[in-house]
């Protein structure tokens, strides 16, 4: 097992019914020159083979009796494919609105903390043979960048995943034994308390420094008084998720061009 560290402890405690702290990554799959049928029994068959590459894919929430410490992950679990792949349709005609219709009722979701915290949405229904792979990640079990390196490891189709690794699942502690470990943590950090005061009064200090240099810049915002934008609005559980194509005027190489398609690249929006 291992401690979340306190950046990701906050995305989980700050998630509500209305603000999801999971992240999106789309993957469109052109299977025109594909040899034989590409269908979502191809795709569950190439996760299970590599599965033992996506480490985090593979870690269980396990909250803190009580909150006395940050959740811990417990690694190696049990993954049911069934549960975490989920085979969806993009409404007629296939085209990139539908497509985006389809992205944000999954994005209107949470994730259930009782699973590993991911699910992976194989979309048919596409026009000109193309499928849409939708990777919905937990921003606590990888970021942006981890979620899209994650999507790209299993979608290396001419990589050797290499063999499978069996690791069974351990036994789920008892509440009793994370209460434990949470205050040996606690006491094992102790240590640290005196250079964090001080590395606190030395923050507030330079804080209140700045603020006095600032006076004359009447303009500034005070802190934690922002002004009315057209941003701050009621937010609901439910998300819209559109995208536009841009015209790119010079030919991309290597990675960069592994996101446009015919000269064109998409840029994507998401909100509630």
């Amino acid at each position: 097992m291992k401690r979340l560290n306190g950046m990701d402890a906050m995305l989980l405690y700050s998630e509500a019914p209305t603000l999801h702290t999971h992240t999106l990554k789309v993957a469109i799959v052109d299977a025109a020159d594909y040899t034989g049928v590409f269908d979502f029994a191809v795709f569950r068959r190439t996760v299970e083979q590599r599965l033992h590459l996506l480490e985090p894919l593979r870690y269980r929430l396990l909250e803190t009796p009580g909150r006395l410490h940050h959740p811990m992950w417990l690694q190696d679990c049990d993954v049911d494919l069934d549960y975490h792949l989920r085979r969806v349709t993009v409404a007629a005609p296939g085209g990139r609105r539908e497509l985006d219709a389809l992205i944000g009722d999954i994005a209107s979701t949470p994730l259930d903390r009782r699973y590993p915290l991911w699910e992976f949405h194989f979309a048919e229904g596409m026009a000109g043979d193309r499928y849409a792979l939708i990777g919905k990640v937990h921003h606590t079990l990888a970021d942006g960048i981890a979620s899209a390196n994650l999507l790209s490891r299993l979608m290396d189709l001419a990589g050797d995943p290499g063999p499978r690794q069996h690791n069974p699942e351990g036994e789920t502690p008892s509440k009793t034994e994370l209460v434990q470990t949470a205050f040996g943590d606690h006491l094992h950090q102790a240590g640290a308390l005196p250079a964090l005061i001080k590395d606190a009064a030395t923050g507030i200090a330079r804080l209140r420094r700045r603020q006095r240099e600032r006076r004359d810049h009447v303009r500034l915002a005070k802190p934690f008084a922002a002004p009315t934008t057209f941003v701050n609005h009621v937010v609901s559980s439910g998300r819209t998720f559109a995208t536009a194509t841009l015209a790119l005027p010079y030919p991309l190489v290597g990675a960069e061009a592994g996101a446009v398609s015919a000269g064109r690249s998409y840029a994507s929006t998401c909100r509630g």
